[in-house]
């Protein structure tokens, strides 16, 4: 291989070779205002039993101790669109002889690890019509290893290393189109692939490996058009609403370039036929897609996909592509297609994949970047070695919890699962039910199944000692949206101003519109806590001779949710913490406004945290947001205050969910100072109200995330075989990030895929728990969500909030009225 004319000067930031025990010396690679975590500072938990297990990351070696790479802006002139011609032209002979052909190029910039003349002209023929173009390269800039640039180099090298295996790069990920599956009913494509990402993990750079899958539609956009024509009899009008409800928002692919774009809309105005300027020049779409991609459109008489993207710059509009439909397919699942059982079921068997599979698939892909030449000489170029397996993660698995029913019962789940549990051993605390009001069609099988369903509550209510009376019924006549809202009209008049405990609407469907308008009126205009239930789900499947084999499991969990809106709670764990408030907040963004996000907030507000008070709040952009937890945080101190006799909380403990990695900064710098001032404020308050002194709340501000790329395979009874993890699993070693105090958990049993875990980044904390308490107490919360008998994903208080932000955003359009808020009513 050709070098360039001589080595880097300087040497790079590590001189060991695998980067452990060094870790500072690539600190350089993570942004600044990233770090929550002081040097030296403990998260580390040792609670629980140790674990072995895979986590689907390979660790990387530098092999290189003098490191340097190089920067150059590359020009064409003329100018080439395509970035594949592009790419095509840098590896042609003349350019290869001088700078060798392992460089790494997205397009634009061009990066050497040796050195080369700062400016260079070379002319290079262009792939496709042989014209001489001119590629000038300007050196622009050089970085040692502790750079962040370095890590975004890095993971440039990695996509070369899979345009080298013939792998093809839709979007940010690789997919093996060479052993795409067939789903042959839809005419569809299941192609496999990878999402990776090199970053700094606690002692050394480590590649991130996910398992991604693309659908790819194999009838082209032209064709569904075409099908669309024959359906509205050649009426265009009616063919471009079709086409803009079914695909507006979808992700289409041009298998010319391999780019994924937005479907915007249709437009008829235009056609392949259509002129725009080019470099001073008209120019039609067909001669410029023949031009640049060697594409022959067949048929010119077709509309043109419109594809707006996000604008260059802030104020200016968006970028806009024109996309031929004869040379683009659509992606991903229909709504038709997702409420097609047997077809989901199909994909499921293809893209969702057991640990054993993930580790099979994983290791796959470390033989082939190492036997594979291009892509082994590629990486020695850049002086990185790949392991030769998946990290080992020493986890640890914390005891399961009991839950604690009335009296001094108490009962274990399986597997983070405990349903029979909850009907042998009763609740917790009951309800009051005595005065209660059926809404809901009195003919058929409706009538029917309403009074079964009267008759199973009754025998709930002995079984699990909630005070429950017989109910009012009030038949209506039909089933409109208005028809429903007027008989619960009436059922509230006819109760004459008494107190509702729980009104039930027995449903015909899942119409939306009838839902949210019900929702409306009896969460915010007429507030009595509520219960829809869709009578098909009481009836069961008509292949069961009309007998519903699980009714009496589903009125159960029905139930169980009435007694919660009416102030029960159905068990309780252990958490020794004495005056602590716990606040979960999440973000839903509303179906009808536009920009406009639905902030929710569930904090504690009893000892035995089974108790919650719930605020809802818009915001339109991120400012408002923390404006928002300031006024969440006080409403709900004061809630706590009153309901504790005047006592504030000592520790107060606040789980953020919905926060991706980019707004860290944010919520570090600006999010937690609010919340700190806000808690501040009511001690003060306090103080000055009761004449006696009030302690500053000790805080801890908590970021849960969901969505992580992360996968914990345990080790099975030999180095070859994966399961999952049990619910309980902690990981605070290896694969968590050097500037974070954070770990990850599963919280949950999984039958079928692999269980993903959920990572907490705790960027605040004077509570001095410690690791340790913080993973045992986040383990503790999961358990305490009342809708579902198990375990979930993240704690309870959170996913109370995601529900309550959910119901305001989708149907509510409004705050609830505060009667409803002590009260778990969106469940």
């Amino acid at each position: 291989m050709a070098s360039g004319s001589g080595r880097g000067r300087g040497r790079g930031s590590s001189s060991n070779s695998g980067g452990g025990g060094k870790t500072q010396e690539y600190f350089g690679t993570i942004q600044p205002d990233l770090f929550v975590r002081q040097p030296g500072e403990n998260k580390v938990g040792s609670s629980g039993r140790v674990q072995r297990c895979f986590a689907n990351f390979i660790p990387i070696e530098m092999e290189k101790a003098d490191y340097s790479i190089y920067q150059f802006h590359v020009e064409f002139d003329p100018t080439v669109d395509s970035k594949h011609m592009r790419e095509r032209m840098l590896l042609h002979k003349n350019v290869t002889d001088e700078i060798g052909e392992y460089h790494v190029f997205d397009g634009m910039i061009l990066y050497l690890t040796n050195e080369w003349n700062q400016n260079q002209e070379i002319e290079v023929p262009h792939p496709t019509t042989g014209d001489l173009i001119r590629v000038i390269f300007k050196q622009t800039n050089r970085f040692l290893l502790d750079n962040a640039q370095t890590i975004n180099i890095f993971n440039t090298i990695v996509r070369r290393c899979f345009d080298e295996m013939g792998l093809t790069q839709l979007g940010r990920h690789y997919f093996n189109s060479k052993d795409s599956r067939n789903v042959r009913e839809y005419n569809m494509s299941i192609l496999p692939g990878y999402e990776t990402a090199i970053r700094m993990y606690e002692n050394q750079l480590m590649l991130c490996v996910e398992n991604r899958f693309k659908m790819v539609r194999r009838d082209s956009m032209f064709q569904l058009l075409r099908k669309e024509m024959q359906a509205c009899q050649n009426n265009r009008m009616r063919v471009q609403e079709k086409m803009n409800e079914m695909y507006g928002g979808s992700t289409i692919i041009t298998l010319y370039n391999n780019k994924l774009h937005r479907f915007t809309r249709l437009d008829w105005s235009i056609s392949p036929m259509s002129e725009f300027q080019k470099d001073g020049e008209s120019i039609t779409l067909k001669r410029y897609f023949k031009e640049q991609y060697n594409k022959d459109i067949q048929n010119d008489d077709q509309p043109i996909i419109i594809s707006e993207g996000k604008p260059k710059q802030p104020g200016e509009p968006p970028q806009i592509n024109y996309i031929v439909p004869e040379l683009c397919f659509p992606t991903g699942l229909t709504d038709e297609m997702r409420k097609d059982f047997k077809m989901m079921k199909e994909i499921a068997s293809h893209t969702r994949m057991s640990p054993q599979q993930r580790l099979t698939e994983t290791r796959k892909l470390i033989e082939q970047f190492h036997n594979n030449e291009k892509v082994a000489s590629c990486l020695n170029y850049w002086g990185i070695r790949l392991a030769d397996d998946l990290a080992n993660v020493n986890a640890r698995v914390l005891k399961s919890e009991p839950l604690h029913a009335e009296g001094s019962k108490k009962y274990e789940g399986r597997n983070a699962e405990w349903a029979r549990g909850v009907k042998e051993s009763g609740i917790y605390r009951g309800s009051n039910m005595t005065n209660w009001i059926v809404v809901g069609p009195n003919t058929g099988n409706s009538g029917m199944l309403i009074q079964k369903f009267i008759g199973e509550a009754a025998r709930l209510g002995n079984t699990l000692r909630v005070q429950i009376g017989d109910p009012m019924c009030v038949p209506i006549g039909g089933v409109t949206p208005n028809d429903y809202l007027e008989g619960v009209k009436r059922a509230i008049q006819q109760v004459n101003g008494e107190e509702v405990h729980m009104l039930v609407v027995m449903l015909v469907d899942d119409n939306k519109t009838r839902y949210d308008s019900l929702k409306k009126y009896l969460c915010v205009e007429c507030p009595i806590p509520n219960q829809c239930v869709n009578l098909r789900t009481l009836a069961g499947k008509a292949s069961d001779g009309g007998e519903n084999k699980n009714f009496g499991s589903i009125v159960l969990k029905i139930f169980l949710q009435m007694v919660c809106k009416t102030g029960g709670a159905l068990w309780k764990v252990n958490i020794p913490l004495q005056d602590t408030m716990i606040v979960g907040y999440d973000l839903y963004h509303d179906s009808t406004l536009k920009g406009k996000t639905v902030g929710a907030c569930v904090s504690t507000t009893s000892g035995d945290f089974t108790q919650f008070y719930s605020q809802t709040r818009p915001h339109e952009n991120p400012t408002q947001l923390g404006n928002n937890l300031t006024h969440f945080v006080r409403k709900a101190l004061k809630k706590y205050y009153d309901g504790n006799n005047n006592t504030l909380p000592g520790k107060l403990i606040l789980y953020r969910d919905g926060a991706g990695d980019g707004q860290i900064p944010y919520i570090k710098n600006t999010e937690v100072k609010l919340v700190r001032d806000a808690c501040d404020m009511v001690t003060e308050r306090a103080a000055k109200m009761s004449n006696k002194e009030h302690k500053p709340i000790k805080l801890a501000f908590i970021i849960v995330t969901k969505r992580v790329n992360m996968r914990i395979l345990k080790q099975g009874a030999n180095a070859n075989a994966a399961i999952n993890p049990d619910p309980g699993t902690v990981v605070d070693t290896t694969v968590t990030r050097p500037e974070r105090m954070d770990f990850y958990l599963v919280p949950q049993f999984v039958n079928q895929g692999t269980v993903t875990p959920v990572s907490y980044n705790i960027i605040y904390d004077d509570t001095e728990l410690g690791p340790d308490k913080h993973q045992q107490l986040a383990f503790k919360l999961c358990h305490l969500y009342y809708n579902w008998q198990g375990t979930v994903r993240v704690p309870a208080p959170c996913q109370y909030a995601h529900k309550l932000a959910f119901l305001t955003a989708q149907s509510l359009h409004g705050d609830s009225d505060e009667q409803l808020r002590d009260k778990l009513f969106f469940l």
